[in-house]
């Protein structure tokens, strides 16, 4: 197949490609250094919270300028597309779930949450059971979202073979 995204849609792509291995590897280092280094492992948070934001936005900008843009077809093979399709639509739920349900974990532990230093989230009222059920969700979605970007790699190596 030769055709191809638009530049703004494979622009968004790699930023989001990126900006996730930076979140996986922020949120590992986290869980490696919250106990013996408490200080770098809170600023490491601070970072996970503000590229967060920056993907929840670049996610919303994706699937806006996805709906007004003509996208190549996926496969000749009804099935791939399909599955294409729900794999692609669950990316993007997984890219929009992680973010919501870091802010709820954090504010239902009475946190402010800012992205950057600069826009303070509200807190909610402290609610330890909550804050788990988004924690748990938080963990979830992640993990989806690893095994699912393992099989848009993998179409996307066999389909570019």
């Amino acid at each position: 197949m030769s055709a191809r995204y638009g530049q703004r849609l494979r622009l968004i792509h790699w930023v989001t490609a990126v900006l996730v291995a930076v979140q996986v590897s922020l949120a590992l280092l986290n869980i490696a250094l919250y106990e013996p280094r408490p200080i770098l492992a809170e600023t490491l948070v601070q970072s996970h919270i503000s590229v967060g934001a920056v993907l929840f936005l670049l996610t919303v900008a994706r699937v806006v300028l996805r709906s007004f843009t003509n996208v190549p077809p996926r496969s000749d093979v009804a099935a791939l597309r399909y599955a294409a399709t729900i794999n692609h639509c669950l990316l993007y739920v997984c890219l929009l779930v992680l973010p919501i349900t870091g802010y709820l974990k954090l504010a239902a532990l009475g946190f402010t949450v800012t992205p950057f230093g600069l826009l303070p989230l509200p807190a909610l009222s402290l609610n330890v059971p909550f804050a788990r059920m988004a924690d748990l969700a938080h963990d979830g979605t992640a993990i989806l979202l690893v095994l699912l970007l393992s099989l848009h790699i993998a179409a996307a190596i066999l389909h570019h073979r």
